[in-house]
């Protein structure tokens, strides 16, 4: 990112966006759970970044992958949360998407079934949680610390260390029907 910010070199850029962007974009989409808003709020937030380092303001306080999603985060947040347009989550994925993912797999009916409405449990118990633990949940799902989690989000530790416990209990309870019928 300094090479692109510094030098202005492309390369650079493309190698930190084709290392970041699917990450970013799946957890945008955890989030509001709407394709089409995930895209939006991932092209705003790469756009600024770009933004930022052509101005020569981008100076991370964190990692490079922290502070994208800080700025993804934040966009949304001003977008769709303070507009109270996030408040209705569509499906996550395209069906047709879903089933090609599967690509050569030598997968029954009956498991295709059982997999598709676990996917859809899953999504419809994400949804469900209020949107401060569904972004903590979503973006510790992406693999980030919970101290990064507080940076990004802007909450103190043990307050997301609370939304997590509150939406992984509430998952779990949402989900407990599913877990009996696996076994």
């Amino acid at each position: 990112m300094r090479r692109f910010q510094e030098r202005g070199d492309p390369a650079a850029f493309e190698v930190v966006f084709h290392r970041n962007k699917l990450g970013l974009f799946r957890f945008l989409l955890r989030l509001s759970g709407n394709p089409t808003v995930a895209e939006e709020v991932s092209q705003q937030a790469w756009m600024r970044v770009i933004e930022l380092a052509k101005e020569g303001r981008y100076r991370p306080v964190a990692s490079f992958r922290t502070t994208l999603y800080s700025l993804a985060r934040n966009r949304w947040v001003d977008e769709y949360v303070r507009r109270h347009e996030a408040t209705h989550a569509t499906q996550l994925d395209d069906p047709e998407v879903a089933v090609e993912e599967l690509g050569g797999m030598e997968t029954d009916l009956t498991e295709l079934f059982a997999r598709r409405e676990s996917e859809l449990a899953v999504r419809e118990a994400l949804a469900a949680l209020p949107p401060e633990q569904r972004e903590v949940v979503a973006l510790w799902m992406q693999g980030f610390e919970l101290v990064e989690v507080a940076r990004i989000t802007g909450a103190r530790w043990h307050t997301v260390l609370s939304r997590k416990r509150y939406a992984l209990e509430k998952l779990r309870r949402a989900l407990a029907p599913l877990a009996k019928e696996a076994r």
